[in-house]
């Protein structure tokens, strides 16, 4: 199982010397969002992986809604030409609240989400679309210069209509915070092995357990009463000491290891630690630390 740090909401100057941090850190995987109001997400990730060597830089998730397919396509396609098998390009619905802030709610956002993600798929692989759906209207369009490695797409969904697309359009999932290992081995059981599933969990690790998973116990209470989370914990979710387990990486090293562990046993291909914003550099540190003395322990 890949290993990585996903941030969320930094200034934009910072990205670089995070994605840097997280590479040097021995980590695979370093994510960016593209929240409203915060910095671009195709911006963030050229801005990663122009900074780093080796590490995949994902960009979890851009929303279908706001994006036009084929310019969305275009700049897929630049960044698997010049860093190739290091993009990991993530869509999803968007949330329909910053969607109707900015006048972008489609009829349907399943809708726009399927038609994007097929119209995008087909362009990266160079051929040729015309199409007329609910949300994408294309007419003869074609890259001149697709991707000679074609990158995935992976999709930031849910509910069983959206691993149901996921499994017939994309090349993986991406699974919000707030999934446990329950939740994650029902999602590989639904899509099947052949797909690529990402899983991002609240992080907070470090010496002193209880400090470290303070910080954590305000987010998921305030996340139980979010409608969504009915998919990751279900109707009755349990005492919440036990959910705090169950849905984060917190802790000290030994707990860190369990649920690490936890979620690679379920069928998580990588998991990506999700550090409260304002502790990223803390938590980088943090990880780096426990994962170095566990190389030491193993040699």
């Amino acid at each position: 199982m890949d290993l990585g740090v996903k941030v969320d909401g930094l200034p934009a100057e910072q990205v670089s010397d995070f994605a840097r941090s997280t590479e040097q850190a021995g980590l695979d995987e370093f994510w960016v969002v593209e929240d409203l109001g915060l910095a671009g997400g195709i911006a963030q990730a050229a801005t990663a992986l122009a900074t780093t060597t080796s590490i995949r830089v994902g960009l979890g998730i851009s929303p279908a809604a706001v994006r036009n397919a084929a310019y969305f396509a275009m700049e897929v396609a630049t960044l698997a030409r010049i860093h190739p098998g290091r993009f990991l390009p993530g869509l999803g619905h968007g949330m329909p609240e910053w969607l109707e802030q900015v006048g972008a709610h489609p009829v349907s956002l399943m809708a726009a989400l399927e038609e994007v993600t097929t119209s995008v798929g087909r362009l990266l692989l160079g051929e040729e679309v015309s199409f007329n759906g609910r949300h994408v209207h294309l007419d003869r369009v074609v890259l001149k210069h697709p991707p000679h490695e074609v990158p995935g797409l992976h999709l930031g969904v849910r509910g069983p209509k959206g691993m149901e697309l996921a499994k017939r359009a994309a090349a993986g999932v991406i699974l919000a915070e707030g999934s446990t290992p329950e939740y994650v081995r029902g999602v590989r059981e639904a899509v099947g092995p052949g797909q690529r599933l990402t899983v991002f969990v609240w992080t907070s690790v470090g010496p002193d357990t209880d400090k470290a998973r303070d910080v954590l116990r305000p987010v998921v209470r305030k996340a139980l009463s979010d409608d969504f989370m009915r998919f990751q914990l279900g109707d009755e979710p349990g005492e919440f000491e036990q959910v705090l387990d169950r849905v984060t990486v917190s802790g000290g090293p030994e707990a860190f290891a369990a649920q690490v562990e936890a979620f690679r046993d379920a069928g998580a291909d990588a998991l990506i630690f999700a550090p409260q914003p304002g502790n990223d550099a803390e938590q980088i540190a943090a990880i780096d630390d426990i994962l170095a003395t566990a190389r030491k322990t193993s040699v």
